[in-house]
């Protein structure tokens, strides 16, 4: 009965009754070969948008599509490291009937498009369950796989199409990137590098995709440290340190306005750059992300790998948000044929509060009242912001 609605699910040439999910295993009920050739890689006007999907995990893509012996993207992780819904939709199977695939989860998001979720280590959402983009949905785990993986599908009118232009172009995870290819040769292996900053004097905000399947966690300068709370879908996480921090940011009480100048502090680029801090600066370029993702705003002041989980400041010093990703200009310019420049997001300050609130931490508050030169306000967010150093090995 599983194998029988996955395979209704996937929607499939009625005739062949065919599921093929990877490169290993391909499932097929009938008479007939699963020898039908993808389809072009033409997005719908709805859901299958170019870049309209979020990532379903965090992780180094390991496999791509190859249109025939690989029908989706592999993405590397540890078991339990969370797998979220590319978008809103409907689970239309919930099983572990497939051989080969483990523990799969495919979600129906329109008359013509469907994802797919195989190899997890737990399923934590039930066949007509509805989700959001974003919502956890499974456990990444290595089920019928010969390492721990996600491997993750889209179906176009039932035939598999290359994902990777259908995911958000700002992904927000440096080991998978091609922006982020320097970041590979700064890194000693089993070692990676990002930035955070001091909401009180013993617990800092970063990235949840900073900290995330790191065995060990240090606060340069400060020690070891702990994820108290981790928000995935808005990329938060929040450290507790033994050393006390002193000064803690001041969050803005003050509206954010498009145009606002801001400033960036962190540490990108870590042991190929000077090894301080690095300051950039540009405006509010929009208050809202991709696809008008209103938890995320648009910054261009230049970010590299290494400045996720670094604070963003307004012209009087106050945080007014937490940078998480940039657009990958490779992957634009391959759809739009032009190159990008100087589009980088953060988590915005709405949101940032929201996360702190909900974990009670007490944060300082203050009106921007001032109007600060850039090397002020540099001098400023020197002062708490700190390197995070996440240990894999």
């Amino acid at each position: 009965m599983r194998t029988s609605r996955a395979t209704s699910a996937m929607k499939i040439v009625p005739a062949v009754l065919c599921v093929r999910l990877s490169a290993a295993v391909a499932l097929c009920i009938g008479l007939a070969a699963c020898v039908a050739p993808p389809r072009p890689n033409v997005p719908s006007a709805s859901s299958g948008q170019f870049g309209s999907y979020v990532w379903p995990a965090y992780g180094k893509t390991i496999a791509r599509f190859d249109g025939r012996t690989n029908r989706g993207i592999d993405i590397a992780g540890n078991v339990g490291d969370p797998v979220v819904a590319a978008a809103a939709g409907r689970v239309v199977y919930a099983g572990s009937g497939l051989r080969g695939y483990g523990n799969m989860i495919i979600i129906k998001h329109d008359d013509t498009f469907l994802t797919a979720y195989a190899h997890n280590s737990r399923l934590l959402v039930r066949e007509h369950d509805a989700v959001h983009a974003g919502q956890r949905i499974a456990e990444m785990g290595n089920s019928d796989a010969d390492t721990t993986k996600l491997h993750f599908e889209v179906r176009r009118a039932g035939m598999a199409v290359d994902p990777e232009p259908y995911l958000q172009i700002a992904k927000g995870r440096p080991p998978s990137s091609p922006t982020a290819q320097t970041d590979e040769v700064a890194k000693p292996k089993g070692k990676a590098t990002g930035s955070g900053f001091a909401v009180t004097g013993a617990q800092v905000v970063t990235n949840a995709h900073v900290v995330e399947g790191c065995k060990k966690i240090d606060v340069a300068d400060r020690g070891s440290a702990r994820v108290k709370a981790l928000d995935a879908k808005n990329d938060l996480a929040l450290l507790e340190v033994d050393a006390v921090m002193a000064p803690a940011a001041t969050l803005s009480q003050t509206r954010l306005r498009q145009g606002d100048a801001v400033t960036v502090v962190g540490f990108p680029l870590r042991g190929l750059l000077a090894a301080g801090p690095q300051v950039t600066a540009g405006n509010a370029t929009a208050l809202a992300g991709l696809a008008n993702n209103t938890a995320i705003i648009q910054i261009s002041a230049p970010v590299q790998p290494g400045n996720s989980g670094g604070p963003v400041l307004d012209s009087s010093g106050n945080v007014i948000g937490v940078v998480t990703s940039k657009l990958n200009v490779l992957k634009t310019a391959a759809v739009t044929g032009d190159i990008a420049q100087n589009v980088n997001f953060a988590v915005a300050p709405s949101t940032l509060r929201g996360f702190l609130e909900a974990n009670d931490v007490r944060y300082n508050a203050a009106p921007s009242t001032k109007s600060l030169g850039t090397a002020d306000v540099a001098d400023i967010g020197k002062r708490f912001t700190v390197l995070v150093e996440c240990k894999t090995e």
